[in-house]
């Protein structure tokens, strides 16, 4: 099985978005396109553990409302999951597909739907019945893997990153890619902050 992939997608300006990948714990690549901006981890997280996870911590991360609408997409085994998030207070929205299940909530968090998907990559009314059907397509219920699924919804979406889930495509090899690599003095703040909680916590269950 592949090791699970994060892909986020954000409709900011290449500059905004280069500051927010710097000011977090992962190194990126971001990938310029004609309306968006892909950004892809570029190797392990600098965090110690248990806070090293790139998946976790790029497909987790919040994102400013200048930078939105943002997608992110996680390709985990034969499991997909999508957030969606637009404007400057909206809520976050998930949609998770399962192979041989098909798309199905996540638990009590609000529901993506496919013209919420529709909208918030800027298909237009007038394509919003064919996209829709393309995105029926890309989430049918079948044997595919999570990272087949994920390519597929960015195809039917039109959004950048086709390829990458799968490792057929390199993002580092992509037209305009550049690394942006975290700042190494916010990296060991974040370490001192977790250490320092992980010390308070164990202290307090030391006392009960």
């Amino acid at each position: 099985m592949s090791a699970p992939r994060v892909l986020v997608v954000l409709r900011g300006r290449l500059d905004g978005v280069r500051s927010w990948a710097g000011s977090g714990l992962v190194p990126v690549w971001i990938v310029p396109d004609v309306a968006w901006t892909l950004v892809v981890p570029a190797g392990p997280a600098l965090s110690a553990p248990p806070y090293d996870d790139p998946v976790a911590l790029l497909g987790g991360r919040p994102v400013p409302g200048r930078l939105r609408p943002v997608l992110r997409l996680v390709a985990d085994g034969p499991r997909a999951v999508v957030t969606v998030q637009r404007g400057r207070s909206g809520p976050v929205r998930w949609l998770a597909w399962t192979s041989g299940v098909g798309p199905h909530r996540v638990d009590d968090q609000p529901v993506a739907t496919l013209d919420l998907l529709a909208d918030a990559a800027g298909v237009g009314e007038s394509d919003r019945t064919d996209r829709r059907g393309e995105l029926r397509a890309a989430l049918r219920p079948d044997d595919r893997s999570g990272a087949d699924v994920v390519d597929d919804l960015l195809r039917a979406l039109a959004l950048p990153g086709a390829g990458v889930a799968l490792g057929a495509v390199q993002a580092a090899d992509l037209p305009g890619a550049v690394r942006v690599d975290p700042d190494e003095r916010l990296v060991h703040r974040f370490d001192r902050f977790a250490a320092d909680e992980a010390q308070l916590s164990a202290q307090l269950e030391d006392g009960q």
